[in-house]
């Protein structure tokens, strides 16, 4: 079985939700001695760390394009798919909404088209007005054009229900691996980090994200002996990033930029509690991990974030400062933890994922 895969920036150590998603799960496809996955790459995210990593059945094709926030896109899934003409393919699964937009061009081809639709992405604000149109537009290309439909959420899936008719659909949550936690504290050492004294957040430099006002809310609990964290940067400096990275240093907020590995699993390992402030998520990888390293949670109450099932204290309504003061202020003074590991072995499980993943192209397929 012959799969390419179009859709992601590519991985590993690629920052991004879909990025964690394609990694977690096709190298778990690829252990199957049936398949054959080739995933589509865009050169500006390569480096000579990642650049010739090694998969057992899966191949990079790395393709050159303008990192560019309108247009990278659009280019990259259109040179890709040009490829994925000639190349035998048995299925091409599109991820997300903006790539599916050259799916029909493959419709002169055998394979079978998959699409897996991650999040609403035109509503957000980063996006120029011919952007939204465009992802709009591809949208509906997609969900018109795929032979089958996986989305991430049942949330998402009710809401693209509503407005088209699709016949062959399945939901498939992201998933998340149970750590082994650092002994090590060499990197928050380094930020002058004193152990489980600091909230924690992970995420690109995005509106949707809600740091602005995570650091405003924080500030106001006058809280001197935590410290407040920011893992992730911007892949396309913008007037919000640039204005967050602004206000984080005004207000003594650590920014830690990209991190993977051990920095990763440090920062992790010994933060005292995570917030997910975001207005917009698919089905959010980064809370779900704090969840796996048992880190104390707070959500906004978004539809995404609720799907999770954290306890009713552990949501605040989105955009609320006051609201997020009162409840980090809560969360630090109970000095409580959790344990979500068994409901993440049932239901964010990466190898019950790969799984039904695999088994939903061999049905589709035969």
């Amino acid at each position: 079985m012959k799969i390419g895969i179009i859709g992601t920036r590519g991985f590993p150590e690629v920052q991004g939700g879909i990025e964690t998603h394609c990694m977690e799960l096709y190298s778990r496809i690829a252990r199957n001695e049936d398949v054959t996955i080739t995933v589509y790459r865009r050169t500006p995210y390569l480096n000579d760390t990642n650049k010739n990593a090694g998969y057992k059945n899966i191949r990079f094709v790395d393709i050159p394009v303008p990192k560019s926030k309108n247009f990278e896109t659009l280019l990259h899934s259109f040179l890709a798919t040009v490829h994925a003409l000639f190349q035998g393919f048995d299925i091409v699964h599109y991820h997300n909404t903006g790539p599916g937009f050259f799916m029909p061009l493959l419709k002169i081809t055998r394979a079978k088209l998959f699409f897996t639709y991650h999040n609403v992405s035109y509503s957000q604000k980063k996006w120029s007005r011919f952007a939204k149109w465009f992802l709009s537009t591809s949208e509906k290309v997609s969900m018109n054009s795929a032979d089958h439909v996986i989305f991430i959420s049942e949330v998402i899936k009710s809401e693209m229900l509503s407005r088209y008719r699709i016949k062959n659909h399945s939901v498939i949550a992201n998933g998340v691996n149970i750590p082994v936690k650092s002994v090590e504290s060499d990197f928050i050492d380094s930020l002058g980090l004193q152990k489980k004294k600091y909230v924690l957040a992970i995420g690109r430099f995005l509106e949707e994200k809600g740091f602005d006002y995570l650091i405003q809310a924080f500030v106001k609990t006058g809280l001197k002996d935590y410290k407040l964290v920011i893992a992730g940067d911007t892949d396309y400096p913008t007037e919000y990033s640039d204005r967050l990275k602004a206000l984080a240093v005004e207000n003594g907020v650590i920014l830690t930029g990209f991190i993977k590995g051990e920095q990763l699993n440090q920062i992790f390992t010994w933060a005292g509690l995570y917030v997910m402030s975001s207005f917009e998520e698919g089905l959010p990888i980064a809370l779900l991990e704090a969840m796996s390293y048992d880190i104390d949670a707070l959500a906004s109450d978004i539809p995404a974030n609720l799907q999770v099932g954290l306890n009713s204290d552990d949501y605040f309504k989105v955009g609320d400062v006051d609201e997020l003061k009162e409840k980090i202020i809560n969360k630090i003074r109970s000095g409580k933890g959790n344990d979500f590991r068994e409901i993440l072995k049932q239901r964010y499980n990466w190898d019950m994922i790969a799984q039904e993943t695999y088994n939903v192209y061999i049905n589709n397929i035969n």
